[in-house]
């Protein structure tokens, strides 16, 4: 079984990180991650109803680092720039900021609405842009980093998934774009994180035959039959993130297992 590095060094101390969805499953171990190597984290919750669920986060976080937790609903047009201007009026710049806030969905092509057309291009495309573009002016001008979290179906199409991968090969495409525009305009990297079937709260309440449907894809994991943890995918960004891969930049960095080699 896998377990969590207990220490860490405090490399990120002095950062300021911005994490997108971070009240529960992956943006909640993102920030937990960048937090124990002493970061300041921005976390993000996108209802008021939320509230609670952001605030015992933010009191799992280190302690002796000052961190905030913001609500703003980054599927509206005006969410995403309210986080960067909370953010600011907190810190006064941004070191990392890492586009994490999506909606996950799977049917059937004859069966996928407008609704659903709406909602996930809206968060998770429209979102990830809007929160990117308002961030940049606020930017540290030398090694910040943007990283987006994708999924490996942007690459490995999966049946069903029409929509949510629609929108996850829209990120894709965004971080090879702004890999190649933004850096030397802003000082920062551009990589994304792939995670592929991952043992979140979202997941563990999806409908039983879905479950079934990954159980079955899981299995053939060369790593181990399992989910990830979202801890594993927390390191993962947490590595894109160190002063040391500054060299890293446009990755599409899958955190798989093996699963989608190829």
């Amino acid at each position: 079984m896998a377990s969590q590095p207990k220490d860490v060094a405090q490399t990120l101390t002095g950062k300021v990180a911005l994490v997108s969805g971070s009240s529960s499953g992956i943006g909640k171990a993102v920030a937990v991650e960048l937090s124990r190597r002493g970061a300041s984290i921005v976390l993000n919750y996108p209802f008021s109803d939320l509230k609670a669920e952001a605030d015992e986060v933010l009191a799992g976080l280190r302690s002796d680092v000052k961190s905030v937790a913001v609500e703003a609903d980054l599927s509206t047009t005006t969410g995403p720039s309210r986080l960067i201007d909370e953010a600011v009026a907190v810190f006064g710049h941004i070191d990392i900021l890492v586009n994490n806030a999506g909606r996950a969905g799977d049917k059937p092509l004859e069966d996928v609405t407008l609704h659903d057309w709406d909602s996930m291009i809206n968060l998770n495309a429209r979102g990830t842009l809007l929160l990117t573009q308002a961030a940049l002016k606020h930017l540290s001008r030398q090694n910040s980093r943007i990283v987006n979290i994708t999924s490996s179906t942007a690459r490995d199409a999966q049946a069903n998934f029409t929509v949510y991968s629609g929108t996850k090969a829209m990120i894709d495409l965004f971080t090879r774009v702004w890999a190649k525009e933004l850096p030397r305009k802003y000082g920062c990297t551009v990589n994304s994180v792939a995670p592929g079937p991952v043992n979140t709260e979202m997941m563990m309440a999806a409908p039983e035959e879905f479950k079934k449907g990954i159980q079955s894809l899981v299995e053939h994991t060369p790593v181990a039959p399992r989910m990830a943890h979202t801890w594993e995918i927390g390191y993962l960004v947490a590595m894109l993130c160190e002063e040391g891969a500054g060299w890293a930049n446009g990755v599409y960095l899958v955190g798989a297992g093996g699963l989608n080699v190829g």
